[in-house]
């Protein structure tokens, strides 16, 4: 189009130098419209050639401009505003342990046993050491150990709605699962002891959604120290809980 308004330009120009040997001719009046006429032609396409250079300069430097950059002018890169650095997210938020892989916890502290990624949930079962006796007297019939000391475990259990869990918490709250950590650091193995009456004791089985309380007999070397409930539970976690008595 613009070389045709180039042709058309030219041909413009030819017809105004004509008009104007015509005006010395003997029909100046059509001499005088064929030069005016001219005249317009090569102004409008002049204008008409200068509106398409400048339209077509526009898109090309539209074309050039960088992504995101405003059509009318330059891009200041350091204005541009910049996302800030994602905070990284711990994908699970673990309770601390102690040196010995222990949750440490105070008497009635609950505690929850169940499947890994339902920490806290419905399917678990949750229990409570509310208070620990050091050597009580012994129940009619009771026996007192020959050595060591008898701590009584009064613990509080409420299961959830999975059987397993429950099954499995159940052997986790056995007497046979207790170590004492005695005040030099070594551990000891509890035993089951034979002081107090049976009627008192947990029950050795749970059901699901069911709430129990009872108690727990345990024979250990010293009368103070730090009680631990180690289950062997799952790898890359806690071994168990602590308390200290």
């Amino acid at each position: 189009m613009i070389i045709v308004n180039n042709v058309t330009a030219i041909a413009a120009a030819v017809g105004f130098v004509l008009g104007i040997i015509g005006l010395f001719g003997t029909k100046r009046i059509v001499a005088a419209i064929g030069v005016v006429l001219c005249v317009a032609a090569v102004t409008i396409t002049v204008l008409v050639q200068q509106h398409t250079v400048e339209e077509l300069d526009r898109i090309a430097r539209d074309f050039d401009a960088p992504s995101g950059a405003t059509p009318t002018g330059p891009v200041d890169i350091e204005s541009a505003p910049s996302l800030p650095t994602p905070e990284p997210v711990d994908e699970f938020d673990q309770p601390g342990t102690n040196e010995r892989n222990y949750l440490p916890m105070n008497l009635g502290d609950e505690a929850w046993t169940g499947p890994v990624g339902d920490e806290g949930g419905s399917s678990g079962t949750s229990f409570t050491i509310d208070r620990i006796d050091v050597d009580p007297g012994c129940d009619a019939y009771g026996m007192p150990p020959e050595s060591g000391h008898t701590l009584v475990l009064h613990v509080r259990v409420a299961t959830g709605d999975d059987q397993l869990t429950a099954m499995d918490a159940s052997s986790t709250l056995n007497p046979y699962n207790f170590v004492e950590i005695d005040s030099s650091g070594v551990s000891h193995g509890a035993e089951f002891g034979a002081c107090t009456a049976h009627e008192k004791a947990l029950p050795m089985n749970f059901g699901v959604n069911q709430k129990y309380s009872g108690t727990i007999e345990l024979i250990v070397p010293e009368a103070s120290g730090s009680l631990a409930l180690d289950p062997g539970m799952a790898m890359n976690g806690p071994a168990g809980w602590e308390w200290t008595y």
